[in-house]
């Protein structure tokens, strides 16, 4: 038999999730945890402290950890995202995750916008999941397999796709996206241009920056007449 605090921790992500914080009466989390109020005041002293509790013991409502953990970093990348984005999407259209922990997380991100301590918690476990990301996108570079780009900004792209379907689905309670995911990867790892015009952009690029290390150079072996310049002056 479950213990009376974790009870009430069930019971209080099930009325957090249904009612929002605000709504959240400490008199609705005791009769869902089918416990008196006096009972949770004595176990967590208020419902601000309850949340936090809550959100420590169930941090796996935001994060995506244990699937970016299994992501196989030496195979065809557009295969690996791929099967990480429909363990995130699986994970996502769960029914009774979907219910629970997925409004939970709306309720979190609401609150963490007024509560700079849970929004230090939030901050950690999203941090956590893009450093893992960004590892990945850097190793992929470091092995020549993407081009070079800035890591950070790859990886909040990917995670933004499955947050903003998070919350479409929240809205939209038909809104199903496991066969967009599919889609969204082809997109992220190819862009959205034709292969000769991305060809093209490329070889623009290449030409841009060689034209930024030729005027580099020139800078540099200017500043070397002058400074020849100098010491014949002084001579």
């Amino acid at each position: 038999m479950r213990n009376t605090e974790q009870k009430i921790l069930d019971a209080a992500v099930k009325v957090f999730s249904r009612e929002g914080y605000a709504g959240a009466t400490t008199r609705k989390i005791a009769q869902e945890a089918n416990v008196t109020e006096v009972t949770l005041f004595r176990k967590f002293q208020s419902k601000e402290n309850l949340l936090k509790e809550v959100l420590i013991k169930n941090r796996h409502a935001i994060s995506s950890q244990n699937q970016l953990l299994n992501i196989n970093r030496n195979v065809d990348i557009e295969k690996d995202l791929c099967m990480l984005g429909k363990e995130i999407a699986k994970d996502m259209e769960d029914e009774k995750k979907d219910s629970i922990s997925y409004m939970f997380m709306f309720m979190l991100f609401e609150e963490g916008r007024r509560r700079p301590e849970l929004a230090e918690i939030l901050a950690s476990v999203f941090q956590t999941n893009m450093n893992h990301l960004i590892e990945y996108f850097e190793l992929q570079m470091k092995n020549g397999k993407i081009r070079n780009i800035n890591a950070q900004s790859a990886a909040l792209t990917f995670v933004s796709y499955f947050i903003c379907s998070a919350f479409l689905r929240g809205i939209f309670v038909d809104y199903n996206f496991s066969y967009k995911v599919e889609n969204f990867i082809d997109i992220f790892t190819k862009g959205i241009l034709k292969v000769e015009e991305k060809e093209k952009v490329m070889e623009k690029e290449e030409k841009l920056q060689k034209l930024k290390e030729d005027i580099a150079k020139k800078h540099e072996m200017l500043n070397h007449l002058e400074e020849q310049v100098r010491e014949l002056e002084k001579e």
